[in-house]
């Protein structure tokens, strides 16, 4: 539209940008303003006066040597009679076709708006909140202060300055009350306005501490409640495993017993069927001695006799490990028994291993049976073998003890 026809369409335009504003609580009023400084059009106006010129207004001015995009002002003092409440404006360029300067359009906002807003969220002690234009002055602050704005060379105004869209940083001395706060700012997308928020160092301190003493009065004994459950969890954890381990030894022990079981039941029926035979060799050579009465067919005899012996001996042993044959305790001599076991403990061994048997000059007499004390020395002698492999001595000593206190049944 034309300027002209703008002002014929005047009350209709009015009517119009005049529903707009009634719709934002933050917007004052809005004008449109020709080439010359002249309202065209207002939204608190339905006539307006002829001696209102913008000319010598900034949000004017800024526009006329360029397009400078979106303008905000300076806060403003009212000039029509019945007006004193402050506002800033937005002003942008009118668009033309030609691209020359052809007025503008300028929305007056409300500082009292953000300040209201600033201070039913501005609760905590020490609450800074600001509206800023990018030079630092203030457009809305609360709480509210005469300073124009930010005083240049401080913390906040040098990081605005330098063109950061967003910061936090805490200000050592804050200019508003000389007290340390915690300062962030952030630029609005598409204005040159940047919005403050901060709260007092001390505030910050205090809100943490109380939120800590919640955590600690009531999260304190919940968590060495949880440490209790999972300590006893542990606990209970270990003892499975520990029984675990002893069922798995029992077991092991079970099938190690069955299987010494099935060796003797195997070594009791060898043993047997072995003895029968020297039984008959036995037999044999004492018939023979009857015929055969030479001296070398005696000899030859006794050395059958002896050899049968041994083996009497050896089934002996077989039988008593397979415990197929009843334990027959005798009293023996071990200054006499010993001596005569180190040959067949020597056969045992290896010969890196030495056998030394001490025995005192008087008696040594024990109530056992032979064949199991010949058993006991022999695995005796075979633990100690392999806990020598690189060889060694092996002692074996009696003698006699008195023992005391209650005898044993």
């Amino acid at each position: 539209m034309s300027d002209d026809d703008i002002r014929r369409d005047q009350l209709h335009l009015h009517e119009r940008v005049k529903h707009i504003v009634d719709a934002l609580p933050q917007v004052r009023a809005i004008f449109l303003i020709d080439r010359d400084g002249r309202p065209l059009v207002s939204s608190q106006l339905r006539r307006i006066p002829s001696d209102f010129d913008a000319r010598e207004r900034s949000f004017f001015n800024v526009h006329v040597a360029g397009d400078v995009g979106t303008y905000v002002s300076d806060v403003l003092t009212p000039r029509l009679t019945g007006l004193n409440t402050p506002f800033f404006v937005l002003s942008r360029r009118r668009p033309s076709a030609d691209g020359t300067f052809n007025g503008v359009v300028a929305i007056a906002v409300l500082p009292q708006y953000f300040e209201e807003f600033y201070a039913l969220i501005g609760r905590s002690p020490g609450s800074l909140y600001a509206l800023l234009r990018a030079d630092g002055r203030f457009l809305a602050r609360y709480p509210e202060r005469p300073d124009p704005g930010l005083r240049p060379g401080s913390a906040l105004h040098t990081v605005i300055a330098e063109g950061r869209e967003r910061s936090i940083r805490t200000i050592p001395q804050s200019q508003i009350d000389a007290v340390e706060r915690r300062v962030g700012h952030r630029k609005l997308e598409g204005f040159p306005v940047y919005v403050v928020a901060g709260i007092d160092s001390s505030a910050i301190r205090a809100e943490w501490i109380a939120t800590m003493a919640s955590h600690l009065v009531f999260g304190l004994p919940a968590t060495l409640f949880l440490f209790l459950i999972i300590g006893v969890a542990l606990r209970r954890t270990r003892r499975l495993h520990a029984e675990a381990e002893r069922r798995e030894a029992a077991e092991a022990a079970l099938r190690q017993a069955q299987r010494l079981e099935a060796i003797g039941q195997l070594t009791g029926g060898v043993a047997h069927d072995f003895n029968n035979l020297l039984m008959i060799v036995s037999g044999s050579v004492q018939r023979l001695r009857r015929d055969l009465t030479s001296e070398k067919h005696t000899r030859l005899l006794d050395m059958i006799t002896n050899a049968t012996n041994r083996g009497e001996s050896l089934t002996r042993q077989l039988l008593a490990f397979s415990r197929r044959q009843m334990l027959t305790p005798a009293v023996i001599d071990l200054t006499e028994q010993l001596p005569e076991l180190k040959d067949m403990l020597s056969r045992s061994l290896r010969d890196d291993i030495t056998i030394e048997v001490v025995v005192p000059d008087q008696g040594c007499a024990v109530k056992v049976d032979p064949s199991e004390l010949e058993l006991a020395l022999l695995n005796l002698a075979v633990n100690a073998r392999d806990a020598m492999p690189n060889g060694g001595a092996l002692n074996i000593t009696a003698k006699p003890v008195v023992l005391k206190g209650k005898a044993a049944e």
